[in-house]
């Protein structure tokens, strides 16, 4: 047995030439692509080619198998797909597979160079006991046979320590793409909070660094971290409560978000809960029915209420009211109206007394316009947020990210219509599960 090596532009040219050169009986045994031709003996202005290794036998006087005859064998050494995978495998493989690959091509021309010798010296000694009758002798085809069986075997066994290594030699990447699929979870629960790519991608990446590369593979471990970096996104007020002086609230916010229903709301829990002296006061005058239902409101809980049209008025109130709290309802306006907007500054300011600005946002409302009512209702000075319907959604991610843009604290939320049950004061723990997707209480 001796071997050759076949240096071409392709793996098919490589085999076409060693069959042209050694005949049928040549056993392709590895390639792989090399450079050849360097400037200087260098890789420079190198061009890659395949050089092919294999076996041929030396085997005298025994007759070559007519193609007729053939078993297969050179079809299935020759596989297309066989040798798309190696060749394949070479341009993936770093320099220590190469070395594995070539370690374990050494062991396979071995163990071929053996079983070749055995069968060649077998086949020596046939012949010389028993002539060879007409080029088909059975103990040669058999022979030839068995070769051919322990050669693919061998070769089978190559692949298999080429997949186990290429196997090896990706662990990391294995890893990233079992994480990737665990966290696909909660980059869905973050994008349903109207969270951006950019926004999703940044908060992950917090998550991933935050946790042990074991951990990154227990969900309840993941979603504890990210509820950790969501509670560091939220700052809440604690509950509006009775002071040594005066207090005077005043509810701001767009057309229907339910600023009204919010107000008489707070106002039942202090009046009626907790015996504090409240009063309203309404400087809507746009929205009769809105008018209509504080009063209503008001009258059902015995709290007084009063309407102003002017500033001078609603400084007059709330001068002589003795009430401990005072609740202001606004009349409803477009974030993108700036003179109403301004007009309702114009009341505070005119006053003469400490506000403090409560602005109400409902919690279904896209982020991108949530943006633009925080932007317009900044000149007033917000104080702090009260999230609306949160009934009404599953997430809210979108009023929490926003307002922790903005810096401002959450009072409260509400939950429904109800007076004064459905109202809430809030806590970082109920918010962030209302993020993550649980009923709010």
């Amino acid at each position: 047995m001796r071997y050759v090596k076949i240096r071409a532009k392709t793996y098919n040219e490589a085999m076409m030439n060693l069959k042209m050169e050694h005949g049928d009986d040549a056993i392709p045994i590895s390639h792989k692509n090399v450079k050849d031709g360097g400037l200087f003996n260098t890789s420079l202005f190198a061009r890659d080619i395949v050089e092919l290794t294999a076996a041929i036998p030396e085997r005298k006087n025994v007759p070559r198998i007519k193609p007729a005859q053939k078993t297969g064998f050179d079809i299935t050494v020759g596989d297309n797909a066989t040798a798309g995978r190696q060749a394949g495998t070479q341009k993936e493989f770093s320099g220590e597979q190469e070395a594995a690959q070539s370690s374990s091509a050494e062991i396979l021309n071995s163990s071929i160079a053996k079983k070749a010798a055995q069968m060649t010296s077998g086949t020596e000694k046939d012949k010389s006991s028993q002539p060879v009758q007409g080029g088909n002798g059975e103990k040669d085809r058999q022979s030839f046979e068995k070769l051919e069986k322990e050669f693919h075997e061998l070769k089978s066994m190559l692949n298999t320590l080429l997949d186990q290594k290429e196997t090896k030699s990706h662990p990391q990447e294995k890893q990233d793409n079992e994480n990737d699929a665990v966290m696909q979870h909660f980059r869905e629960m973050l994008k349903n909070n109207d969270f951006n790519d950019d926004e999703c991608q940044e908060m992950l990446g917090k998550v991933k660094r935050s946790v042990s590369s074991e951990d990154m593979k227990d969900k309840y471990k993941i979603e504890k971290s990210l509820r950790d970096l969501l509670k560091s996104k939220i700052v809440v007020s604690g509950p509006i409560e009775k002071g040594k002086k005066k207090k005077v609230l005043m509810f701001i916010g767009p057309t229907g978000v339910g600023k009204t229903t919010t107000m008489a709301k707070l106002g039942a829990i202090y009046a009626l809960r907790e015996g504090v002296k409240v009063s309203f006061i309404t400087i809507d005058n746009y929205r009769i029915a809105a008018t209509e239902q504080l009063k209503k409101y008001a009258e059902i809980m015995k709290i007084p209420i009063h309407v102003v049209i002017d500033h001078n008025s609603f400084k007059e109130v709330l001068e002589n009211e003795p009430a401990d709290i005072i609740m202001v309802d606004t009349s409803g306006r477009s974030h993108r109206s700036e003179l109403k907007i301004s007009e309702i500054k114009a009341f505070a300011d005119a006053s003469g007394h400490e506000i403090q600005k409560v602005l109400c946002v409902s919690a279904n409302t896209k982020k991108v316009d949530l943006m633009d009512v925080f932007r317009s209702y900044e000149k007033i000075n917000i104080d702090s947020v009260i999230i609306t319907k949160v009934d009404e959604t599953t997430f809210i991610g979108n009023v929490i990210d926003v307002a922790d843009k903005y810096n401002k604290p959450i009072a409260y939320y509400t939950n429904g219509q109800e007076v004064p049950n459905d109202i809430s004061v809030a806590n970082s723990d109920s918010i962030v599960d209302m993020v993550i997707g649980k009923t709010a209480s």
